[in-house]
């Protein structure tokens, strides 16, 4: 099972993908004018999240029967599966402390 070289510019993750696209948007847009919430771009986010897991399991299958070509490429779908996830939980973990945060706030 071969596994194209990705581009450049296709290295990123795709959880890293929306948080720089959201970065880079205009504050003047709302969700009114995108036509999405945050919402469903959380769940989009989440379901590609889970879809790059999906990939890196069956990769890690592929890679430890032989059955992959190019275990490097291999490799690297696992290693941006495992990027991705970490940055999951680092988003998570700075939006609990935002909560937190919030509820220590004296009104």
């Amino acid at each position: 099972m071969a596994y194209g070289a990705p581009a450049i510019g296709s290295l990123t993750t795709p959880l890293m993908d929306g948080a720089s696209s959201a970065a880079t948007s205009s504050k003047a847009a709302s969700p009114a004018v995108s036509g999405s919430s945050f919402a469903d771009m959380l769940s989009s986010k989440l379901e590609s999240l889970d879809e790059g897991q999906k990939t890196a399991n069956q990769v890690s299958q592929d890679i430890a029967t032989n059955r992959v070509d190019d275990v490097a490429q291999g490799l690297l779908q696992v290693e941006k599966a495992n990027v991705s996830l970490q940055f999951a939980t680092q988003v998570r973990n700075k939006a609990i402390e935002a909560y937190q945060e919030i509820l220590r706030m004296q009104i």
